[in-house]
């Protein structure tokens, strides 16, 4: 029996033994190491690792709905002024074109944002290789319908009804797209002109907020010092050109030869010269010089912006080879200057997280950096248009008389006078408790042209000379982390120091179904806002 059991086992052994030497004969496979997506802590908070590589992305965005509402009267736009127009003795009357009564538009409409951004990094021996993404789709209807879409508005129902908004627009926009590395940046980027960019305000305020086309390097002193040197896309700055040339008599005296009209005119067409913005040979040339400490930051900006522009004729027959032999190449320039404090670490009689900004610039034939946010087209929008967000039309202008904002103004003396001006801006956020917070701001703009361009002679409406300010101020409740619920009030007021020159009296005005001329306009605009940031 011991040897049947001794055979059975050994039998057993030798099976398993060659059952074991065949299945390591047999082909296996193993499964594949599994790659965790792990934190990336070398540059804050929500970055990992992107399998596989070195590099740390941040995913984010933001989704915000809205509710707007203005009051509204009766608007006549700024095609008008500054402008070079036929006209008759009486004066000169604004076309229906250019009018809507204050049924006409409006006067409410809703708005929705969606945001994805995606923030790229790589250290390097060089340091941090950075790229940043940043893609808008943006939906607004009525009185929202011509903000960042393309221009709203449908026919009209009556010849001087004026233009009804009670279009929806949507569109999609790339709102930043840049690369920095070893100091470079390069792409969709702010200005590096550019400091309170309208951080805690939803109506957007004057002075300088644009996104710009740039190649930029900057410097970093140590010490909080910093410094750069960029090249922007002048067509992001660009303002419009206007012209009080209005009639044959003084083109021949501007060009010193009798008839010269004759090679800007087709058969039939008006004595009536417009300026004309010609294509840029130099970007925009920016600087900015700054401190960041613990108590907040401060920077000095300046800008160069060229000019170039001819005079035509509304009516020319052109062609492909025609060049108009009155032209003007020049330059302008803007300068500002920037503070921003942080309350809570310079006194105990603030909240944490309560700041103050106080900006200034100045500008002479470079409206676009006082005029605002070149992303909230109210004029025209995301449509190849020549003024991509341009002057005036970069943020909503008041109800009533229009004005338009110029980089410069033909005048009977031949010469495209550059405007000035100036604005200002400030703006409070304050915690009453960790979760409800209150911001207060406002701006005040001046525009002033030439006494050649409000003078308007020759058939040529004058320009306006302009003073604008807006005050506001906004509710937040945050419950939950980027997570906001609140309201906005705002009030914007407008006030010409000049009636246009040229421009036909009241009575003249009240015949052809039009208002009379006022030298000071007013809205008031309220926002409901709820807003998730991820």
């Amino acid at each position: 029996m011991n040897v049947f059991k001794t055979a059975l086992l050994g039998s057993a052994a030798a099976i398993v033994a060659v059952g074991s030497a065949q299945a390591a004969d047999l082909p296996s496979r193993k499964a594949a190491p599994v790659e965790y997506v792990k934190v990336c802590d070398a540059y804050g908070s929500g970055f990992f690792y992107i399998p596989g590589t070195d590099t740390c992305l941040k995913i984010g965005g933001a989704v915000v709905g809205e509710y707007r509402a203005y009051t509204s009267s009766y608007r006549v736009s700024r095609n008008f002024e500054g402008q070079a127009v036929t006209y008759g003795a009486a004066g000169a009357v604004p076309s229906v074109t250019n009018f809507s009564n204050a049924r006409s538009s409006d006067n409410q409409g809703y708005s929705a944002t969606g945001r994805i951004e995606l923030d790229a990094r790589t250290g390097t021996s060089f340091g941090v290789l950075r790229t940043f993404l940043r893609v808008e789709s943006y939906y607004g209807s009525d009185t929202s319908s011509a903000t960042g879409s393309f221009s709203g508005g449908s026919g009209n129902v009556f010849s001087n009804a004026g233009t009804f908004r009670n279009n929806a627009r949507e569109t999609t926009i790339l709102n930043k797209a840049f690369i920095q590395f070893a100091g470079l940046t390069a792409g969709r980027v702010q200005s590096f002109f550019d400091f309170y960019t309208d951080n805690i305000n939803w109506e957007a305020l004057r002075g300088s907020n644009a996104t710009v086309g740039a190649l930029a390097y900057t410097y970093t002193f140590g010490n909080g010092f910093s410094g750069s040197l960029s090249l922007e896309d002048n067509v992001s700055r660009r303002g419009l050109i206007g012209s009080t040339v209005g009639n044959a008599a003084i083109l021949n005296a501007i060009t010193g030869v009798a008839g010269a009209d004759a090679a800007f005119k087709g058969a039939g067409a008006p004595f009536v010269y417009n300026g004309q913005v010609d294509g840029a040979q130099i970007p925009e040339i920016v600087g900015n010089a700054r401190y960041d400490a613990g108590w907040g930051a401060a920077q000095v900006s300046a800008a160069a912006h060229q000019i170039r522009t001819s005079l035509y004729s509304s009516g020319a027959a052109s062609t492909a080879y025609s060049f108009s032999p009155i032209t003007q190449d020049d330059y302008g320039f803007a300068v500002q200057g920037g503070v921003q404090i942080n309350l809570d670490k310079t006194t105990p009689y603030f909240a944490p997280g309560d700041k103050l900004w106080a900006q200034a610039v100045y500008a002479r034939g470079a409206v676009g950096y006082l005029t605002g946010n070149n992303l909230s087209f109210e004029a025209a929008a995301v449509n190849a248009n020549t003024f991509y967000g341009f002057g005036n039309g970069g943020t909503k202008a008041s109800n009533g008389w229009s004005f338009n904002s110029y980089d410069c103004v033909w005048t009977a003396l031949g010469h495209c006078d550059k405007s000035e001006g100036w604005a200002v801006s400030a703006a409070l956020k304050h915690y009453w408790t960790p979760t409800i917070s209150s911001g207060f701001y406002g701006s005040f703009l001046s525009l002033t042209n030439s006494n050649a361009a409000v003078a308007g002679v020759g058939n040529g409406v004058g320009a306006l000379n302009v003073d604008e300010y807006r005050i506001g101020s906004n509710l937040v409740w945050t419950p939950v982390k980027n997570f906001d619920i609140g309201a906005e009030v705002m009030y914007l007021r407008d006030t010409y120091r000049n009636r246009p020159a040229g421009l036909a009296p009241d009575a003249t005005l009240w015949a052809a179904g039009l208002p009379s001329w006022k030298s000071s306009n007013a809205t008031v605009e309220g926002r409901l806002r709820v807003q998730r940031s991820f």
